[in-house]
C-alpha cells in the first residue's frame, strides 16, 4: 500500500473513531448522538471500502474519485455550521481540515502518478 491509500484507511478509522466518541463518550455538556454514529460510521466504512476497492482494483482511479466526492460531502455537512458561526474546533472544524488533507493527498498522488506515467513515457523514445 502506498502513502495515498495509507491516508484513506487512516481517514476512514479517524470518521469512525469521531461517530463512536460522539455516541460512547459525549463532549461534556454535549448529548448522547446516535445520529452521529450512524453518519460517520457509514461515512468511515464507505471511506474504508474505497480504500478497499483502491488496493484490489485493476485501476484505483474510481476509488480515489469516490474518496474525493465523500470528502466534499463531509466538508459540506459541517460547513454550516462554521458559516453560520456555531462551529466548534473538534469535531466540525477538524473534520473540515481532515477533509481538505485528504482531497490534497489525493491530488498530490494523481500528480505525482501522472508525472511518473510522462516519465516512463519519454524514457521509450
Amino acid at each position: 500500500m502506498n502513502a495515498v491509500r495509507w491516508s484513506m484507511l487512516i481517514y476512514g478509522l479517524c470518521l469512525i473513531a469521531m461517530g463512536v466518541q460522539a455516541y460512547f463518550f459525549p463532549m461534556p455538556g454535549s448529548k448522547v448522538s446516535p445520529i452521529s454514529l450512524i453518519a460517520a460510521g457509514t461515512l468511515g466504512v464507505t471511506a474504508l471500502g474505497f480504500t478497499y476497492l483502491s488496493v484490489k482494483a485493476r485501476s484505483p482511479r474510481g476509488a480515489y474519485i469516490g474518496t474525493v466526492i465523500l470528502c466534499l460531502i463531509v466538508i459540506g455537512q459541517f460547513m454550516g455550521k462554521v458559516v453560520k458561526g456555531e462551529a466548534s474546533f473538534y469535531p466540525h472544524i477538524l473534520t473540515i481540515i481532515l477533509s481538505v488533507a485528504m482531497i490534497v493527498i489525493l491530488g498530490m498522488g494523481h500528480m505525482m502518478a501522472m508525472k511518473r506515467k510522462e516519465a516512463e513515457a519519454t524514457s521509450y523514445e
